[in-house]
């Protein structure tokens, strides 16, 4: 019954993820949210909240967010062959992706190499190592682990926005997916790996000569593009605990002898490397959950708490004005206060790319899609917890830089949008509980 309430919002999911790619939203007074309460000081209608989200998520009560945000209602996040091209982030590289992901031969090789510990130069780590599909392809460290067991600056970040995202990593470095996938290959704090020897090591170890041309075809003179992955300098995948697929666990088991012909050995490059990942990647998608029935028309998926819990951050807790569509994220960059500007621990976000003072702090918004599995949670792990984030949250989160005098013309300044929610601890613990279920 659940999955074919899913088949029948299918379409409206669609729409609302091609809003997120970059169309207009659809703008709604944000007083409907105030009629919308349902409460009487501290006591819920549970009768007139219901009755509010009865119909479908266009009929529901326009959240409260914050004037000139825009946002994208809920809806199902639909599977990576339907739309065609819609769901993918409006980049350059969106139609080549979207030819490759139905090719089931690329995304196969995709994912063989996604598991394949020796792109790796010591073969230690793969990566799924750091982006395991148990933990919402997250690894469970505070920050992530590579070869030699190196740490990073930063947390693992969930694989499952990234096809929807218009920039990769926290800081927004990568402005495609291929772009992404080839930077923790090369980074000195995860892969570790030269590339054109991790292409050289590919070109002989079977059987990957044969699935590159099964999946591409034979090499040309132009098939092999400078493929210039984002520099890694953030660090943000590889741990080292993970058990590979049955199909990955006998490629890697697979010694260099017997060679492949020339032929086959030219089919491997860089540049298809970077599209088979990029296309495996493009394929996943989160766990179905409570809520995406609560989305298709199943209104008792959610019991009272739960969707108290979904009320509240679509109101009070004023979480909707970065976390809103299918996915629940804007896909932009925010400063929330976890620079630590002027500390041991500084990390300057997005500036670090852009150079741009305005950008000073800025992390890109996480996708809350399964977010329970994928602590712990912030940019550098910073909570364990994930009851004490949303208390730090209600909280107003700390203050960015301390006053200083003269002004410091680059101390980040955080987003105007966080300031203390006048939560209590039972709506903590209903915005808890819904968390839980996305």
């Amino acid at each position: 019954m659940r999955h074919a309430h899913l088949r029948r919002n299918l379409a409206g999911a669609a729409a609302a993820l091609a809003l997120a790619a970059g169309a207009s939203p659809q703008a709604e007074p944000v007083q409907r949210a105030a009629a919308a309460a349902c409460r009487d000081g501290g006591a819920w209608d549970m009768a007139c909240l219901r009755a509010r989200y009865a119909g479908p998520p266009s009929q529901w009560p326009a959240p409260a967010v914050d004037p000139g945000i825009t946002w994208t209602e809920w809806g199902i996040v639909p599977p990576a062959d339907a739309p065609p091209l819609s769901w993918m982030a409006a980049n350059a590289g969106r139609p080549e992706l979207a030819r490759d992901v139905r090719k089931p031969e690329i995304v196969a090789l995709g994912q063989m190499l996604f598991f394949d510990a020796h792109l790796s130069r010591k073969g230690q780590v793969s990566c799924a190592s750091c982006h395991m599909p148990q933990r919402a392809f997250t690894d469970g460290r505070p920050l992530a682990v590579g070869e030699d067991r190196l740490m990073g600056r930063r947390r693992s970040p969930s694989l499952l926005a990234a096809p929807f995202a218009p920039r990769l990593f926290w800081d927004g470095r990568a402005d495609t997916l291929k772009a992404q996938v080839l930077g923790p290959v090369q980074d000195s704090r995860e892969m570790n790996h030269d590339l054109g020897s991790a292409i050289a090591r590919l070109q002989a170890l079977p059987p990957y000569p044969a699935q590159f041309l099964k999946a591409f075809g034979p090499a040309t003179d132009n098939a092999a593009s400078d493929s210039r992955p984002a520099s890694d300098s953030a660090a943000e995948s590889t741990s080292t605990s993970f058990s590979l697929s049955d199909s990955a666990s006998k490629a890697t088991s697979l010694s260099a002898s017997g060679s492949a012909p020339p032929s086959d050995r030219e089919a491997v490059d860089s540049d298809r490397l970077a599209r088979a990942l990029a296309a495996y990647v493009a394929t996943l998608r989160p766990q179905a959950s409570r809520f995406d029935a609560f989305l298709g028309g199943d209104r008792n998926a959610l019991n009272d708490t739960e969707l108290r819990g979904m009320h509240l951050f679509r109101t009070q807790a004023r979480c909707m004005n970065c976390h809103s569509g299918p996915l629940l994220t804007d896909h932009q960059f925010h400063n929330i206060g976890l620079s630590f500007y002027g500390r041991r621990n500084q990390d300057l976000g997005r500036f670090e790319v852009t150079r741009d003072p305005a950008d000073l702090g800025k992390f890109r918004t996480p996708s809350l899609r399964n977010v329970s599995q994928a602590g712990p949670w912030m940019h550098n792990g910073l909570f364990a917890d994930l009851k004490g984030l949303l208390r730090m949250y209600n909280g107003g989160m700390g203050r960015e830089a301390a006053p200083a005098d003269p002004p410091d013309p680059y101390a980040p300044r955080k987003s105007e949008h966080i300031r203390p929610l006048d939560l209590s601890a039972d709506d903590i613990d209903a915005l808890l509980a819904f968390m839980k279920v996305l």
